[in-house]
């Protein structure tokens, strides 16, 4: 997504791009202090443009400017019991389900060659 659809003034959208800014994903790793100095603006207000940012690009910022939480995001330790729980279907060979960790997941795609 373009710097260019985000809901801030126009002259800090052209700030943005001047500095070389152009896609969300360039400003997903910048700190505020350094956007900032890039853009020679006061860090409430490039905390701010982050912020816009970040919803826009699915993600929450603190207010320190540090990237919090990903939206939908899930910890190993989630997957890991969603992965255990998860329902197999038997293929009626008890090699080939050993060799697929007890037959085949229902939320996979398994090709077998």
């Amino acid at each position: 997504m373009e710097v260019s659809s985000l809901p801030i003034s126009a002259s800090q959208r052209g700030k943005l791009i001047s500095s070389g800014y152009t896609s969300l994903s360039s400003l997903s790793s910048v700190s505020p202090s350094h956007l900032a100095q890039d853009l020679k603006i006061s860090e409430n207000e490039a905390l701010e443009i982050l912020k816009v940012a970040s919803r826009r690009s699915g993600l929450d910022i603190t207010d320190n400017g540090a990237c919090a939480i990903v939206n939908g995001a899930q910890t190993a330790w989630d997957i890991l019991h969603e992965e255990e729980s998860s329902v197999r279907i038997t293929t009626s060979c008890s090699d080939l389900d050993d060799i697929l960790g007890g037959g085949i997941n229902c939320k996979e795609v398994t090709e077998v060659g």
